[in-house]
């Protein structure tokens, strides 16, 4: 079994363990929570959280002695982590997913968060997370609450460094499929995402490497990769996540035969 609480450990959660609560009222606190604890990391270990410390399964306070390979020149980049909850009481409050069409050159198939790179005439990440929610399923800025950005992940097989601004709605409107880039918007209640019976651990072969993850599996759906570890580190950060089976493996291969 995995250690739940990790983060915890480090000093990044109360040591009481939060109220599970799932209302809208109670997940815009715990999020305004989060956004702090990831501004109060960042000024105390500005180095380790600039290249990624903060979202190692036990944030480091120290920075690489290296570049990690793969990010000698990486390119700023956002996505949004939207939470909606049509109302403060609403217990059926979820995390806004997408699905990447198919026919992309790039992660085909895959879940991910609305977001992509920061360009030049983008004023900040949440600027660049905005237009690209978007321009990507038709999320109108004016429904987001920003309540601020984490600190930023690396994501070394496409040398982006990555940073997640957390919003919240209430009814964020109708979400279509805008560019091609979009298969289907995903959006998944936080109860499914922290169930132990929905966590698993993505095993990928490749030449001369194996590579594990942890992973979401609701309703015959794979949330893994980089999308994959960042729910999974926010539900810890969060105090939301329950010991679950590590030991419970899938192959991605099985879900996205064309990996």
């Amino acid at each position: 079994m995995r250690d739940a609480d990790p983060a915890q450990k480090a000093g990044l959660l109360p040591a009481e363990h939060p109220d599970l609560s799932l209302a809208g009222s109670a997940v815009s606190t715990r999020l305004q929570a989060l956004v702090q604890q990831g501004r109060d990391y960042a000024d105390e270990h500005p180095e380790s959280s600039s290249h990624g410390g903060w979202w190692n399964l036990r944030p480091s306070t120290r920075a690489p002695a290296e570049t990690p390979a793969g990010m000698e020149n990486a390119r700023p980049a956002a996505v949004l982590m939207l939470f909606c909850a049509p109302t403060p009481g609403d217990d059926a409050a979820h995390l806004l997913l997408t699905e990447r069409s198919p026919g992309l050159k790039k992660h085909p198939g895959q879940i991910a968060f609305p977001g992509g790179a920061q360009e030049d005439f983008d004023l900040d990440p949440t600027a660049a997370a905005l237009r690209e929610a978007q321009e990507e399923i038709g999320l109108d800025p004016a429904r987001v609450r920003v309540l601020g950005a984490l600190p930023p992940a690396p994501v070394p097989i496409s040398g982006f460094m990555v940073t997640p601004v957390i919003g919240v709605a209430g009814q964020p409107g109708t979400l279509t499929p805008q560019t091609g880039e979009v298969e289907r918007v995903l959006p998944v209640r936080l109860e499914q995402l922290i169930r132990p019976e929905n966590r698993c651990t993505t095993v990928l072969h490749r030449p001369g490497a194996v590579f594990r993850a942890p992973a979401f599996l609701v309703e015959g759906t794979l949330i893994w990769g980089f999308t994959g570890i960042l729910v999974d580190r926010l539900l810890n950060r969060l105090g939301w996540e329950q010991p679950w089976d590590a030991a419970v493996n899938v192959d991605p291969r099985d879900h996205l035969p064309g990996l």
